[in-house]
Parts: structure tokens; C-alpha cells; sequence
């Protein structure tokens, strides 16, 4: 259960580095759910298929190896999408929509204009 409710924050967090960063959050939680799914309860039904027994300590390493994709997925969301735009120093506010944005975000998570730009004339 402990495992679940920590699955969903850190498929959250992971969301929320994408939308800032100019991914799809969709995409990039789905990928860390999806993978750790895959590594932690899909291989191990593959690796008895293949007549490969599993004791605890091969479980335990699935266990790990599955925590570290979720790991990287969270670190290519943070430090790599969106690495060749603008970025801000701080915290910023949107010159379009006045919403303030987290230092991580390089477009505007409320109107999705990058950072840097300015509003458009009126």
C-alpha cells in the first residue's frame, strides 16, 4: 500500500517537472508508472516463464532497479527536457497571465508561453 501511495506522488512530482518544462505530463508519468510497473511485476512473471526462479534477493534487486528507473525518469524530466530554452533565475511571473511560476518551469503553466517572451500587443 506504502508503495502505492509513494508510486502516485513520485508520478506526480514527475508531471509537474514535465508541464513546467514544456513535456506532456501524461507522457512522462506514464512512463515512470509504466516502467516500474513493467520491472517490478511484469519481468518477474517473464523471468518464471523462462524458468528462472526468483528468491528474495533477485526480487529485491528487481525492487531496486525499478525505484532507480523511476529515479532517472524523474532526473531526464527535471535536468533534461527543456534544456535548450530560456532559463530563469527564481521563481517568475508570466508577463501574459501574471502567474507565478516555479524556478524549474521554463514556459508558463497556466498559458504555456515560454519563458522570456513578452504578451503579445492588445
Amino acid at each position: 500500500m506504502f508503495e502505492i501511495v509513494l508510486l502516485i506522488v513520485a508520478a506526480g512530482g514527475i508531471a509537474a517537472y514535465a508541464r513546467g518544462r514544456g513535456g506532456n505530463p501524461i507522457v512522462w508519468g506514464g512512463l515512470g508508472v509504466g516502467g516500474y510497473a513493467f520491472l517490478n511485476y511484469v519481468l518477474p512473471v517473464i523471468l518464471i516463464y523462462l524458468h528462472r526462479p526468483l528468491n528474495s534477493d533477485s526480487r529485491m534487486w528487481l525492487f531496486m532497479v525499478a525505484a532507480a528507473w523511476v529515479g532517472i525518469v524523474a532526473f531526464c524530466a527535471r535536468f533534461l527536457l527543456g534544456s535548450s530554452r530560456e532559463k530563469p533565475s527564481g521563481m517568475w511571473s508570466c508577463p501574459n497571465c501574471k502567474y507565478l511560476n516555479q524556478q524549474y518551469a521554463v514556459i508558463c503553466e497556466a498559458c504555456r508561453q515560454p519563458y522570456g517572451k513578452s504578451a503579445p500587443p492588445a
